[in-house]
């Protein structure tokens, strides 16, 4: 924005600091100065300076006048701005309070509007015209000059219009009123688009006519010029949701709808609008009554914050190589801000002024504000230096020694945003952002396999060949609590996803054609990960998972998947399964293809490196074996692990080991049962087996196998 020196120091009232000086405070305080460009005909410097985005209430004479005032520390400075009143003498002015009428609003916070008839403009002073030249703004008639003129100073859009323009006939202030309309339909459409269709919005409206659209856009057609006789000065502050929605609404943005998103100033609203009917008044005749219609908003109280002296100097440092701010020193910077701080034992409470209550919201804004007004320049800038090295953290050496066993299997890394589409349903719950770039990109993802399942379905409809890939990233999880299921909390963990198999993974000969990933083969790569990052894992299917963990389940075969849990704490780790029919039709795979979905953060807990003082050396037997192969007929829901288990309880002693040999499965659907096949090995510490201690071994793993039958069985 471009602003008048001259101006900027008759409005703070300093007339004793140089141009240089201010440029250099000014640029430490985070305003940069674009360019500087002298008009020695008007007696007058141009700045133009480049302001932040949260920084709305410097966009103005005021403004700056404001910041200078604070910068430069000066508490004989008077209030830059101070009340306006108009005064009254020899004037008709009938001021009428509005409380609930046709001209008030749930979506404005202030409104004032002031209709003056039968008035002689007169030609633009000399003063008005070279301060509008000193900023660049391009002149017009009086009553188009004084608007622009309020709008540069205070940062505040009061309109003035043209009531002869609106009426030609008789202008009748019954006539005028705040509706809600639709301004396609209306006479004289400001707005031209099709995205107003069957679309409402709040308007200041006389009869059919449409004045302006709040906080978006004025009707030019009843602006003023030189010939108007009568005029209505119209001022409004939109709440910033209203405009914000109003704007998203119409996919149309102007410099007021901007002011209005980023906020504007109630304080400074009333002295800018009595400041254009005195200006209005002075430079025109009028001759009859003045009608003001007021209505503001109740204001909310002021923001309070409170802040802790020793946060402070953690995050600005010292000023010098002995010490921080001191307490008084903060105080007195909280002062100049207009913060009105009050100390507490161990902390400061600050008051938020109005202008300011859009970009001070919490305690690193209020450290910010002392560290920019008391000069970062006065900061040590160097960091100090420590005895020791900082260290990686165990989950990121686990990501790495994962990612290269991964790519040593063959599998790439593909890396995706963290962010998902709200069509994708396996996404749901979510967690979705309040100010997101693009809406295609609100929420924040709960799993990783549905990306990569994105990736090779677009990759295929490209003819891209199959990749087995893998990613490790972060995860997002909406949570409840356990003893207050209305409250939650969010949780962020680190996943690990891969999808392998491949149409010809193994052959035995060269000349055969090579042969699809197996279950047992993808199991195996699977099973070399965790046993080079020596993750203890058990696998089962007892289907006592999460809601989260089904979602990933859905998409695997019905009768083909394992879930991962910790030998430790049976926690569940993960999903291993081969994709279902369905999905491996959508990514255009005629061969069986396997994903996982790993909690890293879950398998460090499971993770036993075992070092050479801490092995337990056990007494190998002298003895010979017995080997007994048994059948068992099981329920299909009976885990082979679990009857491993049984077996073992029951004859600790003399049983060395349980082996699986095979599994039988007949055709018939309906069966619910399965044979699957056990190598038991029986082996003393002391002697060899006799045929008596056979058949006690024998009669007890017969009790052994008709306790499964009877008491597992009947369970399921």
């Amino acid at each position: 924005m471009k602003f008048s020196w001259k101006w900027i120091k008759e409005v703070s009232n300093l007339p004793n600091i140089t141009l240089e000086e201010s440029i250099t405070k000014l640029t430490l305080a985070g305003f940069e100065i674009d360019a500087i460009n002298n008009k020695k005909h008007i007696n007058d410097t141009t700045l133009e300076l480049s302001l932040t985005a949260n920084r709305s209430d410097a966009a103005s004479i005021i403004g700056i006048a404001r910041e200078l005032k604070t910068i430069f520390k000066s508490q004989n400075i008077p209030e830059v701005n101070k009340n306006i009143k108009i005064k009254k003498q020899n004037i008709q002015f009938n001021t009428i309070e509005l409380t609930k009428s046709k001209f008030t609003d749930k979506n404005l916070s202030d409104i004032q509007i002031t209709i003056i008839k039968n008035i002689q403009v007169q030609d633009s002073p000399e003063w008005l015209i070279n301060k509008l030249e000193a900023c660049d703004i391009v002149q017009d008639n009086t009553l188009s000059n004084i608007s622009k003129y309020i709008n540069i100073k205070w940062g505040q859009d009061i309109e003035i219009f043209d009531s002869n323009k609106i009426d030609h006939k008789e202008f009748r202030e019954k006539s005028m009123a705040i509706r809600h309309i639709n301004i396609k339909e209306n006479k004289n459409p400001i707005i031209i688009s099709d995205e107003t269709s069957n679309k409402f919005f709040e308007s200041l409206t006389y009869k059919n006519n449409l004045i302006s659209l709040l906080g978006i856009k004025s009707n030019s057609n009843f602006h003023c010029d030189d010939n108007t006789s009568s005029v209505i000065i119209f001022g409004h502050i939109c709440k910033p949701q209203y405009v914000k929605k109003t704007t998203k609404l119409l996919k149309y943005k102007t410099e007021k709808s901007q002011k209005h998103v980023k906020g504007l100033s109630r304080n400074d609203f009333i002295n800018a609008y009595n400041e254009t009917i005195i200006l209005i008044l002075k430079l025109a005749k009028y001759t009859q009554t003045i009608s003001n219609y007021i209505w503001h908003k109740q204001n909310n109280p002021l923001t309070n914050i409170l802040i802790n002296t020793k946060n402070i100097d953690n995050i600005l440092g010292n000023i010098n190589q002995t010490r921080p701010l001191s307490t008084q020193e903060i105080i007195n910077t909280l002062k100049q801000l207009n913060f009105q701080p009050k100390e507490h034992q161990n902390f400061i409470e600050v008051n938020i002024p109005e202008y300011r209550k859009y970009d001070i919201k919490r305690q690193i804004d209020i450290t910010e504000e002392i560290g920019r007004i008391y000069g970062f320049n006065h900061f040590i800038d160097t960091l100090p230096r420590r005895p020791y090295k900082g260290y990686i953290s165990r989950i990121n050496v686990l990501i790495k020694k994962v990612r290269n066993i991964l790519n040593q299997l063959g599998l790439y890394e593909i890396i995706h945003y963290s962010l998902v589409n709200t069509n994708n349903q396996e996404s749901r719950p979510y967690i979705s952002l309040h100010n997101p770039l693009q809406e295609d990109q609100r929420y924040l993802r709960k799993y990783l396999i549905y990306n990569l399942l994105n990736t090779l379905k677009y990759n295929n409809k490209q003819k891209n060949k199959f990749m087995e890939c893998f990613e490790i990233s972060k995860t997002f999880q909406v949570k409840r609590l356990i003893d207050n299921q209305k409250e939650i909390y969010y949780k962020e963990n680190i996943h690990v996803a891969g999808i392998i198999g491949k149409d010809n993974f193994s052959r035995r000969l060269w000349s055969e054609k090579g042969q699809e990933l197996s279950w047992f083969q993808a199991k195996g790569l699977l099973e070399s990960l965790f046993e080079q990052i020596h993750a203890q894992i058990e696998w089962n299917n007892d289907f006592k998972i999460t809601e989260y963990y089904k979602n990933i389940i859905n998409i695997c075969h019905p009768y083909k998947f394992a879930i991962l849990r910790s030998k430790t704490n049976q926690r569940i780790i993960g999903i291993f399964g081969e994709l279902n029919a369905n999905y491996s039709k959508e990514i255009n795979h005629n061969h069986k293809s396997y994903i996982f979905e790993i909690n890293l953060k879950e398998i460090l807990k499971t993770i036993q490196i075992k070092k050479h003082l801490s092995y337990i050396f056990t007494k190998y037997s002298l003895y010979p074996s017995v080997t007994r192969n048994v059948c068992l007929k099981l329920n299909k829901k009976i885990t082979a692990k679990a009857v491993e288990k049984i077996i073992l309880s029951h004859n600790k002693k003399l049983i060395e080991s349980v082996e699986i040999i095979d599994e039988y499965n007949t055709k018939n659907h309906i069966d619910k049962s399965r044979n699957v096949s056990y190598k038991i090995i029986y082996r003393s510490l002391h002697k060899t087996l006799n045929d008596h201690d056979i058949n006690e071994i024998d009669k007890k793993l017969s009790q052994t196998i008709k306790y499964i039958h009877q008491t597992i069985s009947s369970s399921i």
